[in-house]
């Protein structure tokens, strides 16, 4: 059983996922976290462990959302998730939050950018297209001016990603034509439930971080605007 723990953008969330079986969502919790991502996330991980007690006691590891985001989300996420894995004696795994994001696309999309929001006009991005292997990135994650993005990336594309929230109207308008959007009662998976998927298939290959060096992907090493 993995703990899933994801702190990057606005919104906390904490799930169990059964990798013992074919690989199943046992329970989540997420909601917006409106700057409080502390209280918020040990008050999730009690209320999930009050709910699945022999979950908890199964676990295996825990993993965590490692960025790009939330400058103070990511510490959080990241310094709660090293602290139960000292105490529980469990292995730490973190997943790129950009390739959560990817992996929350509704099944049919078979190409996703998502974006998170770096400084000013500018963000992180990179681009995954799904294959027999499941997701792949087709480069390194970038981070450049919203209206350099279209440039960079041709064809049909599924945008997400607190990133595309904020620039919105104006990607809309660069990607007119050729936006994936998502269909009448279609919704995207929470980030967290994503996180947790990943993290049982890295586990299973042997994907461990260093739980004393781990850190989170700021690639800014200040806060810019949360």
């Amino acid at each position: 059983m993995i703990l899933a723990l994801d702190t990057s953008g606005p919104r906390c969330g904490v799930a169990l996922w059964n990798e013992t079986t074919a690989g199943e969502l046992t329970a989540f919790l997420e909601s917006d976290a409106d700057l409080r991502h502390n209280e918020m996330l040990l008050d999730q991980i009690r209320t999930l462990q009050s709910w699945n007690r022999e979950a908890f006691a199964s676990l295996t590891a825990v993993a965590v959302s490692s960025g790009p985001g939330s400058f103070t989300g990511l510490r959080v996420g990241m310094s709660v998730a090293k602290g139960l894995c000292w105490v529980w004696k469990l292995p730490l795994v973190t997943v790129p939050t950009l390739a959560g994001l990817a992996e929350s696309a509704p099944p049919r999309v078979q190409r996703a950018l998502p974006l998170m929001p770096a400084r000013a006009r500018e963000v992180y991005w990179r681009l995954f297209e799904y294959g027999l292997e499941g997701w792949t990135a087709s480069a390194d994650h970038t981070v450049s001016e919203v209206d350099r993005i279209p440039e960079a990336v041709q064809g049909p594309v599924f945008l997400c990603g607190e990133g595309y929230a904020r620039h919105r109207a104006e990607l809309d308008r660069r990607f007119s034509g050729r936006r994936i959007e998502l269909e009448p009662g279609e919704t995207q998976e929470p980030l967290v439930v994503a996180t947790a998927r990943l993290a049982a298939q890295r586990l299973l290959g042997g994907r461990i971080a260093d739980l004393k060096n781990a850190e989170p992907e700021y690639y800014y090493p200040f806060p810019r605007g949360g």
